[in-house]
């Protein structure tokens, strides 16, 4: 059985309503590493002293671990430190900074990035929804600018909540903003294209904050600038109180179940408890949402989600549509493979 994308959503009917959230799963065929790789990439650079200091940590919390092989990944070691430091620990803020900058240093310094499919599947939703007014809609955990770059050669719009030129400011209102002409009537018209409204939760290798204000650049800023990005742990849910991330969730909040009320989810293992429990689960409990997710492996949370009749999913081995599920091998879990599908769908070529 090939997975038939009109069961996931309805393309026929248009696309305005139809959403994607995707994770780092659909980063890493553009040559970004996954987080087990990218766990033993910042341990690798981290002094002996430090490496010390968090084998010290782990045993004293008895948790098996061998950090040559990302394990615990660095979601997890990031929790643990933050917990045994809350908890009385000797303090670790030096550790915890070290280690987020060297995923910073991760993240930017990756090169030889291959856009081919970020392109190609927005080349395939430009079609989908040609000449016509409707938005894409693209939820991401993601900090790399694949989406923004693959934008600019498929010559869509993308908007993001930034305003400027360079230096742009943030204003979540900007998102809501129209975009269009006065014809020669005098009279409003919408712009007769698709364009992309982007939703970083998690933050962007381009955002920095600068005092109060929040900044996005491509340059490198060496002031009192910071980058404002949430980095990896399991229990981000109080970083997303902070601005600019409260606004952006509560403004997801209002979109997802409402005007978004389709989303296939690629490249995510729904580990972030904050999302499923703000984002996905009260919509899917509310039956406002239907959603899909594109998995190698079955997430060890798929219980709090496959109860839901409007919860489906596939993975390598399995496909579970409308409540059946059904052994069958398929890559369509990778992001590469998706990309295909869906230029099949609307007759582009393959890559």
């Amino acid at each position: 059985m090939i997975l038939n994308l009109e069961e996931v959503f309805p393309i026929s009917s248009g696309c305005s309503n139809i959403g994607f959230f995707f994770g780092a799963g659909t980063s890493v065929e553009a040559g970004y590493p996954l987080m087990v790789d990218l766990t033993k990439r910042v341990i690798s650079q981290l002094s002996s002293d430090e490496r010390a200091n968090i084998e010290s940590i782990l045993n004293k919390e008895k948790i098996s671990h061998s950090l040559d092989n990302g394990i615990p990944d660095i979601e997890i070691l990031s929790d643990i430190i933050y917990k045994y430091n809350q908890n009385g620990g000797s303090p670790v803020n030096e550790l915890e900074k070290s280690i987020r900058g060297k995923i910073i240093e991760e993240l930017t310094s990756a090169e030889n990035i291959d856009l081919r499919y970020h392109i190609k599947f927005l080349e395939a939703m430009k079609k989908l929804h040609s000449n016509k007014n409707e938005c894409i809609w693209i939820f991401t955990t993601n900090y790399d600018m694949l989406f923004e770059r693959a934008a600019m050669n498929a010559k869509i719009p993308i908007y993001n909540g930034f305003e400027g030129i360079l230096n742009r400011y943030f204003d979540i209102d900007r998102l809501d903003l129209k975009y269009g002409r006065i014809n020669n009537k005098n009279i409003f018209e919408d712009y007769k294209e698709p364009y992309i409204r982007l939703i970083k939760l998690h933050g962007s290798i381009s955002w920095y904050k600068d005092g109060e204000d929040l900044i996005e650049t491509n340059e490198s800023l060496s002031g009192e600038e910071t980058r404002s990005m949430i980095l990896p742990r399991m229990e981000k849910v109080f970083d997303a109180f902070e601005h600019p991330y409260d606004k952006l969730f509560r403004y997801s909040s209002q979109i997802i179940g409402n005007q978004c009320k389709y989303i296939l989810c690629c490249g995510s293992s729904l580990r972030d408890r904050h999302i499923n429990d703000q984002l996905i689960i009260p919509k899917l409990r509310e039956g406002k949402l239907r959603f899909t997710g594109l998995f190698k492996s079955e997430p060890e949370n798929i219980g709090q989600f496959n109860t839901f009749p409007s919860f489906n999913y596939l993975t390598e081995d399995n496909i579970y549509i409308k409540g059946t599920r059904i052994d069958e091998k398929t890559d369509a879990w990778k992001f590469s493979a998706f990309v295909n599908l869906l230029c099949d769908r609307v007759g582009l070529e393959c890559l």
